[in-house]
């Protein structure tokens, strides 16, 4: 598990740090953070997003992938799936895009197991998933809107990302971050998501709190932003 979190911890810092680099050179707020401005950023790169009306068994089986040629990059995802797992789906191939593809790595295709946010043996897939959630809602925008008492169905609703995948990234949050343990980390998080008129509130404002204490010490773009 110590591998997994130390591994957790390294990628979401240096994701959360492109994409606050692009945030302030792009004169993006995280108060109108979208993640478009991203995947525009990427378009002006020479990326090309499409959908595809997969059939068959492709129509269940694949999420998305990303494909290099000699005559442009094409990231694919399926039209089938809802807007939030095509909302991750292609923040998943733009990690891949960003970190992974050279000359000698120019094709990824992702199935549901690939992009399901957990340790893999696939490194890269593992690290893909830390990038599709940290576009989505990068840490320097999610400890506001906790600390603004925000619950998982608002974050969810705004940013286009699934309450499970909020809810597993603050688990792995808790742990990489501060070290909590993964009972503990959970027991929060459950507390968070289910009783959030009660204690679960406080325990939002508090995370993004110490999120935010914990940023002004890594990110060094946290006071432009």
């Amino acid at each position: 598990m110590t591998e997994q979190i130390d591994e957790y911890l390294s990628f979401s810092d240096k994701i959360n740090d492109y994409i606050s680099a692009v945030m302030v050179a792009n004169n993006i707020g995280y108060e109108n953070y979208d993640c478009s401005y991203l995947w525009d950023y990427v378009k002006s790169k020479g990326v090309f997003m499409r959908g595809f009306p997969f059939d068959g068994v492709a129509k269940d089986r694949i999420s998305g992938m990303i494909v290099k040629d000699d005559l442009e990059t094409t990231i694919g995802f399926n039209q089938n799936m809802s807007e939030k797992r095509k909302n991750f789906t292609i923040s998943h191939e733009i990690t891949h895009y960003l970190f992974h593809m050279n000359e000698n790595k120019t094709i990824f295709t992702d199935t549901e197991q690939s992009l399901h946010y957990s340790y893999n043996e696939e490194l890269h897939e593992f690290q893909a998933n830390i990038g599709a959630s940290a576009i989505l809602v990068p840490d320097i925008v999610l400890f506001r809107f906790l600390k603004k008492g925000w619950n998982l169905a608002q974050l969810s609703h705004h940013f286009g990302i699934s309450e499970s995948a909020l809810y597993i990234r603050l688990i792995h949050t808790m742990q990489a971050n501060f070290g909590v343990s993964f009972v503990a980390a959970k027991m929060n998080a459950d507390t968070i998501r289910y009783k959030f008129s009660g204690k679960g509130q406080r325990a939002a404002v508090e995370l993004g709190t110490n999120l935010e204490a914990r940023l002004f010490k890594t990110n060094r773009f946290i006071e432009a932003l």
